[in-house]
């Protein structure tokens, strides 16, 4: 009798500290969360690109308001789908953000990637920019009298073989890029690059006439953005006419988008944790002066909201996919 009230009292204290541990489980997750360690945010350009230079801004504003500390990696390669792997590699325990853009879904959709790991499998944290499309040509061609209506010009004297760097084919750039030249009646070649940067070296190094790219590849590089998606003329590029201005209403809207996103199953403290981050980096006068100087819209966009748009980008790829005849 006696051995069993002991194994019973073991028992009982063993079922107590479990619970306690539950309990205390349950409070870590309902409390706020604060890190304990580094934050890992993976990008899939090089250095220098859009989303890196975006990402080290943020980076270096939220210090203003967390202690927190995060390094940016740069995964390139994998027609963008390497940085995606190394994210959903790791733990879903709020210690990596994947800081994508548009051309991630459309590489996922584009070479047929498990859409319930690479679209399902995120939560999609938050847009925080809309960068509108621009046609770039090199200054001197420009200055040479090479406008927008000179390069649909010149694409028809070389009846193709034009060259339009983009960063990836069969993603929004390419798409963009397709979307013009039906709109213009003319056609070219698409030839990718790994990243912004590297197609304007094409463009400046005459590998390619065109850069399909945003107005901020054109900035500090002798480049000049000759018709953009916008409403209106942007800040600092007065004399970059929009495709509406030129008889292109319908291209007016192109742009692509970035964001951040995380693996599901992150907490759901840390995930509010990051939004709140989130909102008060994108309300910081030196956020929203660099979005201005670069004719980039910083408007945040959480959970449900952002998901919509990136099955907006999961339907507009596989119309462009069909239209290529790359898809049923």
């Amino acid at each position: 009798m006696r051995r069993l009230f002991v194994l019973l009292f073991l028992v009982s204290m063993a079922f107590g500290a479990f619970a306690a541990g539950q309990q205390g489980e349950a409070a870590a997750d309902d409390g706020p969360w604060e890190p304990t360690r580094p934050i890992t945010i993976i990008t899939h350009v090089g250095a220098g690109g859009g989303t890196d230079v975006a990402v080290r801004l943020f980076v270096d504003l939220a210090r203003n308001y967390t202690d927190a500390t995060f390094v940016v990696e740069n995964v390139t390669g994998g027609a963008t789908m390497n940085a995606s792997q190394a994210v959903m590699g790791r733990p879903a325990d709020g210690y990596t953000i994947f800081a994508m853009a548009m051309s991630n879904v459309n590489n996922v959709v584009a070479n047929e990637f498990d859409r319930s790991v690479f679209i399902d499998g995120y939560h999609w944290l938050a847009k925080i920019q809309r960068d509108p499309a621009a046609v770039i040509v090199r200054r001197s061609d420009y200055e040479a009298g090479m406008d927008f209506e000179g390069v649909i010009q010149q694409a028809r004297e070389m009846n193709g073989r034009q060259v339009w760097a983009v960063p990836v084919l069969n993603a929004n750039k390419h798409f963009e890029a397709l979307q013009i030249w039906d709109a213009t009646g003319v056609e070219g070649t698409a030839v990718p690059y790994e990243s912004g940067p590297l197609a304007a070296a094409a463009v400046l190094s005459g590998s390619a006439q065109v850069q399909m790219g945003n107005p901020f590849n054109s900035v500090g590089r002798d480049l000049q953005v000759v018709a953009v998606a916008s409403p209106e003329r942007l800040a600092g590029f007065e004399d970059s006419p929009t495709f509406e201005e030129l008889g292109y209403p319908e291209l007016n809207n192109e742009h692509i988008w970035r964001g951040l996103a995380v693996r599901q199953g992150t907490p759901t403290a840390m995930i509010e944790w990051m939004e709140d981050l989130i909102l008060q980096v994108s309300e910081h006068p030196r956020w929203l002066e660099f979005n201005e100087s670069n004719a980039i819209v910083p408007r945040a966009v959480f959970g449900d909201d952002f998901r919509a748009i990136v099955d907006n980008t999961v339907r507009v790829t596989e119309f462009w996919l069909r239209e290529l005849g790359l898809a049923d």
